[in-house]
Formats: C-alpha cells, structure tokens, sequence
C-alpha cells in the first residue's frame, strides 16, 4: 500500500478543539471540623486534583495553596488572598478544588467569585467532584446556587453545634483555649484540665510573692526582663505549643502582660472564661458580670491568701480611672500608621494638653533603657511634614504617569499577546493532530516523537511569552491606577493646611520617626521610602 502524502500535515491537520493552556493553582481547605470528615484531609483533596489535572492536556499545575483548619465562611484566608494575588499578577489562570465547599461556605461571598470575579479575570474554574467547569457552558445556573446555599447552611449548623457545647464544656470548668496560660500545660490526662508547668509555675509564684511585698510591676517586669526570661509566647513557642505567628512581637515582658497575671484568677485554682464574644468576626469583650466563673477546677500555683493580698493592692476590681481631661480625646487619623525608626515597634498617640497630641515611642518605658533611644514627634508637626512631603511629590506625577504607558504601547501589548495567542492555538492544533496521523500512517513513529518534541517545544515557549505579556500589561494597568488616584488625591489636599483620615488611609501606608525627628514615609503609591530631616517640634 503506498504511504500518504505528509504534504499537509502543519498545515491541515485534522481539526481538533482546543483551548489555551492554562496555568493552574490547586486550592485546598480543610476547617477544624473538616478534620474528622474522611475523604476531606489535605492528602485526599491534593491526589484528586492532582489526578484530576494529570488527565487534562490542556491544563499545567503551577502551584498549591493550602489553608489548614480554617473556615469557609471567611475569605480572609492568607493562602486564598494569596492565590487571588496570583491570579492577578498572570501566574495562574485557573483555580481547581476538590468540590466547590472547599472554596467557601459562604454563599454570597462564594457566587461572587464563582459568577463574578473568576469571570472578569480570565479565571478558569473547576469543582472536581461537583462536576463544575467554568469553560463549559453548560455548567452553572440555579445548580450551583442551591449547593452554595447548601454548603453555607451547613456551615452555620456545625458552627451553633460547635458553640453550643463550647458553652457546655466552659460552664463545666472545662479549658476550652488553644494556648494555656502561663505557669500551666494542658494535662497529659485530659486536655481540658490544666496542670503547673514545673518550668514556669515557680516564676508566677516569685511575680505574686513580689508583688505582695511592695515591688512594683515596673520592678517585676525589669527582674523579668534582665534575667532573660522568656514571656509567655515566646516561651509557648519555644517548647513546640504556640506557632512563630502567635508569638511574633511578644520579644520582651511589658507592664501589661504581669498586670494580666497577677489579677487573673486561674492562679488560685478557679477556671474563668468567656471573657469574648465573636460577632461578625469581630471579637469583643464582655463585661465582667457577663464572664464564666467555676471554682476550684485545678491545681492552683499561689494561694488564695496570697491572691487576695495581691488583689488588695489595686482597690476595689472594675473601679473607673480618674480622667485627667473632661473634653474626650480626638480621633487618632495616624492609627497604626506611626512607627519607631529605631526599634521598630508602634508608637502610640498621647494627649499631652487639651488640644495638643504627640506620638511617643514607649519601648525604654516599657522593657529596658538599652532597648531603644527616646523618640517623640508632635501630632502637628508630623502632619505639617507630610503635607509638605505630599506636595512634593504632586510635581512628578505627571512624568510619572507618562512613563508608566501610554494609548500606543496598550495595543501594541494587545497586538503582540493576540498574535502569540493565535500561534499557540496553532500549535496546539498541530500536536494534538499528530497522533491520528501516526495512526493513519501519514507518519512514522520517529518523526511522531520529532514533531511531538518540535511542537512542545514552541508551546512551552509561546506560553512563557504570553504570561510575560500579560504580566507586563497588568504592571503597567496597575501603575497607570495607582498613580492616577494617588494625584487625585494629592491634588485634592494641595494647599490645606491639615490632613483627614480618608486621605492618610489613601496616600500613607507607613512613617518611621527617628530621634532628631527626621521621618521617613512609605506612600501607598510608591515602592521607596522618601526621607525627610529635622524640623522644629515644640511640644
């Protein structure tokens, strides 16, 4: 039999359809409660995508994004934010879960990115046991709203299950936390009891003992602090108990920390929880009449007698501060804005007259003089100079803006990323051709695997091409945005002499203060510091 011409084979292979590679994220979760469900654990969700994807041509796995024991009714989850931040920097433009719950139990929040926001970027989606796939067509409706609202209503069931019998077990002097207080460790016999710790129960012992003969918390803290005693959770994190994020920050011991121990109860053997209750993921403090209070539930490290003596040394429990100043104090438009050039840390807003406030860093007052140096900068001065760095800013922008792109450079980006398209889709067509023309006999196996090898070879490359494309032109969207909105801003401050929160928010994502009071400002529109020098602060 003669051979069939290969004449045709690039140019006219059997037509096959074929959509764009797609670079794919696999977002796992898995809640608390999720934990005791089988076929829901981390390993599980990953070999199913995985075996998911494997199947696919047309689908690549770039990377995982895994949130461990947190719920589905929040978005804010830092793998998920992650994997958003990805999707819009062009790293991947497909997000595929285990079944559509795994993405959320939230039912609007849910649809939002399902009907929404994965559409108007480009993203594709897909629900592997929920037989969902955004690229086809088919899927979608009423369907995947009733599943949605399904898994939300599920969600809130196990949650009032969960809170009805965290009520029962704190009413029945149970620990319900997940760190235990200083000087204890859950018990080895039943996590819900505590027991000293033998390493730090002695230290509580000393901090009461300390205090009932005259020492100060200022003094305890310093003894604390000077003998290299590890606060709480840092220690916590230090024996395996307490994660680096739990215990980022608590470097040294400070005045509130002891104040805590020494007025809290659980030290003279009592349980006393139910001091917050969570509202819209927002956690409040109850008042003390509203706390749960069980007597005699574990071993306690002080008496009652030295805890009484303690309390005694404060006055009545709950008596209200003297106010130093009847007119309340202003609102602090700097919030978590201000920090120490030296240490680091916050610098809390003082009110040092009626109408004046300053910004004092607290690190000498509250851990050790060596730790820092005396920072201190007036409100008014700090606003004057960054009203006055934010004007001097408004005279770039315009070059600026020019720089970051233009009408011209965004087709020719468009021209460059559709051409690129259309040779992929080409190749694409080509090597999924290739096989039926091994198996006709319009080629041989050897230049099978040649063409195969050829023609994977320019896909890989022309996708490469087309994410640096896509990258490109979003850096430059986002430049184009932000600088534009920046002097908007900008313009609309230009020659007041005082500054509102919604313009810091906007425009000020940080200000370090240094000692000679010269500050550097981190603008929410650029990716440097700017420094500016010593200016008059008169308290």
């Amino acid at each position: 039999m003669a051979r069939k011409s290969r004449k045709h084979i690039e140019t006219e292979p059997t037509p096959a359809k074929k959509e764009a590679a797609h670079s794919a994220g696999a977002y796992i979760r898995l809640s608390a409660v999720d934990k005791k469900q089988k076929g829901d654990s981390i390993e599980t969700q990953r070999a199913i995508i995985e075996m998911f994807i494997a199947a696919q041509p047309d689908i690549e796995l770039r990377d995982v994004y895994i949130d461990d024991g947190l719920s589905g009714q929040s978005f804010e989850r830092p793998s998920f934010r992650r994997m958003v931040c990805d999707m819009e920097n062009g790293k991947i433009d497909c997000c595929v879960t285990k079944d559509l719950s795994r993405l959320g139990r939230n039912a609007i929040d849910t649809g939002f990115y399902i009907e929404k926001y994965f559409p108007m970027n480009g993203i594709r989606f897909i629900a592997i046991t929920d037989d969902y796939d955004s690229a086809d067509g088919s899927c979608g409706g009423i369907m995947v709203s009733l599943k949605n609202m399904v898994n939300e209503a599920y969600a809130l069931e196990i949650g009032r299950k969960i809170r009805a019998t965290k009520q029962m077990n704190i009413r029945s002097g149970y620990f319900v936390g997940r760190l235990p207080p200083y000087g204890y460790m859950k018990s080895r016999e039943d996590s819900y009891r505590l027991a000293p710790d033998e390493c730090t129960a002695l230290i509580v012992k000393r901090m009461f003992e300390m205090a009932a003969s005259g020492e100060s918390v200022t003094a305890i803290v310093k003894w604390l602090n000077s003998n290299g005693i590890l606060p709480p959770r840092r220690y916590l994190h230090s024996i395996g108990v307490a994660t680096e994020k739990e215990a980022n920050g608590h470097i040294h011991w400070n005045k509130g920390i002891v104040y805590e121990i020494l007025k809290n109860r659980v030290y003279c053997g009592d349980m006393v929880q139910g001091k917050h209750r969570t509202q819209s993921y927002e956690q409040k403090k109850l008042p003390q009449s509203e706390w749960v209070v069980t007597e005699n539930t574990h071993e306690g490290i002080v008496s009652r007698d030295l805890f009484a003596e303690v309390q005694a040394l404060w006055g009545k429990s709950g008596e209200p501060p003297k106010k130093r100043y009847e007119d309340p104090s202003t609102k602090n438009i700097f919030l978590r804005k201000v920090f120490c050039g030296h240490c680091g840390f916050t610098m809390p807003r003082r009110r040092n007259s009626k109408t004046h406030y300053s910004f004092r860093c607290n690190t000498q007052h509250m851990y050790d003089k060596s730790d820092c140096t005396l920072v201190r900068i007036n409100e008014n001065a700090l606003k004057e100079k960054l009203i006055a760095a934010l004007h001097a800013q408004d005279s770039g922008f315009a070059i600026r803006l020019a720089e970051a792109g233009s009408a011209a450079q965004a087709e020719k980006e468009k021209a460059e990323l559709r051409d690129a398209q259309t040779e992929l889709d080409k190749n694409s067509r080509y090597l999924k051709g290739l096989y039926e023309s091994l198996s006709n006999g319009a080629i041989n196996d050897a230049e099978y695997r040649q063409l195969k090898t050829t023609y994977e070879t320019k896909i890989a490359a022309l996708a490469a091409f087309i994410k640096e494309l896509r990258n490109a032109a979003h850096d430059r969207i986002r430049r184009e945005t932000e600088i534009a909105k920046a002097s908007g801003s900008i313009q609309s401050v230009h020659g007041i002499s005082d500054l509102t929160a919604e313009a810091v928010d906007s425009l000020i994502e940080k200000v370090r203060v240094f000692e000679d009071k010269s500050i550097r400002v981190k603008f929410t529109f650029a990716d440097e510091e700017f420094m500016y020098g010593e200016e008059a602060d008169d308290e």
